[in-house]
């Protein structure tokens, strides 16, 4: 292809990032390409273009991420496209601008935010936008705003996390909104409001999540009420209430799970309870209670595990028991002991894991067993073996959206262009825009692939048929790029 025929087949994004690079070839450019994402990113590097700019492209997010940079362009914004995410965010770089803002599109956590880095705008901020957790967050940093809050919004979630900052709100606090788990989060912390607990609001979890973080309130624990898995997170944690632990409760996984942390336990544990996966987990962590483990218990994958974190007990291993996966998760952490392996066995599969991890090994490899998939997850990590390949063809859709993410290099090798469904190019477009977007047939695409790409990639939103969305795609889509808002409420953009 020529320069020419090259030009001609670059998109807006492509055009953006060549004008950025060498403005010379302004004369060249076909403007209407240009969405308002790719105005905003040129105008940041090359504000001399401003002349040719159709600024009724620019959305909110475009005029937030250009005015942060150049407040000179100011006077060709349309203020009304900016969102409350995108005032607070302008405003908090340049508040200067704060007498152009529509204060009531500022939701609660947009008012938070902005206050407590610019407090003077507290006079302009819609306090009946802030939420519970909202005022919680606020009060804990800037107390002073107290007589403005509407003290019935808190939950007993907000009124914990208040507390524990600025225990002088306690007064104002209905306490009868704080379940078990709100209490176990907040006395360890203000452990003096503990005349104010329901006590019988707390359960076996919230008795080991309080006393794990202060066990002063032992003797108010009713300690039926903690089973196995309480047991073993408050011993984790405040080992010297051993005593009251009814150590039968525990299962073999709890004692799993304790002794990596409190070996000083093993004695009170019955060895019966414990599986080779249990074994493993231990002494990946304990090995000195080696002693103890009854080794015959110990399947294949629980050695491949052990023997990852700690090799020398490769000694007391039985190497038949391992499969082709357990050799594969163990070479590929442990190449020392490829020479008792059986590699004659190793699927294809199992070769591509051991060489993403160990490529020294490759001259042991038999190349023929691998097939395309097996090659798309050994060229994902290790390009320099592409090639061998002779299985190019094999190679789905699928396979090819996963490699060229981080092997671009490899598209001229790529022939599964029509294969690949709506998430996989969603995927190579995400990822590389500027490389995938031209080829991208959009009509592909799904509600859900949609909802990925405009969340980390709103400049593609001209291609987007906004009808696939659901309205739970809709709802989170806000979320990420509130300034979608207005295409909901106006049914959408149309291609």
């Amino acid at each position: 292809m020529n320069n020419k025929e090259e030009l001609k087949n670059l998109t807006g994004v492509q055009w953006a990032v060549r004008l950025m690079k060498d403005p010379t070839l302004a004369d060249k450019c076909p403007w209407q390409k240009l969405d308002g994402r790719d105005w905003s990113n040129l105008l940041l590097a090359q504000p001399q273009f401003a002349d040719r700019c159709p600024w009724e492209k620019l959305d909110g997010y475009n005029w937030q991420l250009l005015l942060a940079e150049r407040p000179r362009f100011a006077d060709k914004c349309d203020w009304e496209k900016l969102d409350g995410y995108n005032w607070y965010h302008l405003i908090l770089k340049h508040p200067q601008f704060a007498d152009k803002c529509a204060w009531e599109k500022l939701d609660g956590s947009d008012c938070v935010i902005l206050l407590l880095e610019q407090s003077q705008f507290a006079g302009k901020c819609p306090w009946r936008n802030l939420r519970g957790c909202d005022w919680a967050s606020l009060l804990g940093e800037q107390p002073q705003y107290a007589d403005r809050c509407d003290w019935g919004k808190l939950d007993g979630g907000d009124w914990a996390l208040l507390l524990i900052d600025q225990p002088q709100f306690a007064d104002g606090c209905d306490w009868g909104k704080l379940d078990g788990y709100d209490w176990a989060f907040f006395l360890p912390a203000q452990p003096k409001f503990a005349d104010r607990c329901d006590w019988g609001k707390l359960d076996g979890r919230d008795w080991a999540m309080l006393l794990s973080g202060d066990p002063q309130f032992a003797d108010r624990c009713p300690w039926e009420m903690l089973d196995g898995y309480n047991w073993e997170h408050l011993l984790s944690n405040q080992p010297q209430l051993a005593g009251r632990c009814p150590w039968g409760k525990l299962d073999g996984f709890s004692w799993g799970i304790l002794l990596q942390r409190r070996p000083q336990f093993a004695d009170k544990c019955p060895c019966e309870k414990l599986t080779g996966h249990d074994w493993a987990t231990i002494l990946s962590a304990q090995p000195q209670l080696s002693e103890r483990c009854e080794w015959e218990k110990l399947n294949g994958s629980d050695w491949s595990k052990l023997l990852q974190k700690q090799p020398q007990f490769a000694d007391r291993c039985p190497w038949g028991r391992l499969d082709g996966h357990d050799w594969m998760m163990l070479l590929h952490a442990r190449p020392q002991f490829a020479d008792r392996c059986p590699l004659e066995q190793l699927t294809g599969r199992e070769w591509a894991g051991i060489l993403t991890g160990q490529p020294q090994l490759a001259d042991r490899c038999p190349w023929g067993r691998l097939s395309g998939h097996d090659w798309a997850i050994l060229l994902f990590e290790q390009p320099q073996f592409a090639d061998k390949c002779d299985k190019w063809d094999e190679m789905g859709g699928h396979d090819w959206s996963e490699l060229l993410i981080t092997q671009p290099s490899l598209e001229d090798k790529c022939d599964k262009w029509d294969e690949m469904d709506g998430h996989d190019w969603e995927k190579l477009v995400h990822f590389l825009p500027e490389m995938f977007a031209s080829k991208c047939p959009w009509e592909k695409l799904d509600g859900g692939d949609w909802l990925e790409l405009l969340a980390e990639q709103p400049q593609f939103a001209d291609k987007c048929d906004w009808e696939k969305l659901s309205e739970d795609d809709w709802k989170e889509l806000q979320e990420w790029q509130p300034q979608f808002a207005a295409l909901k409420e106006g049914g959408g953009l149309r291609r």
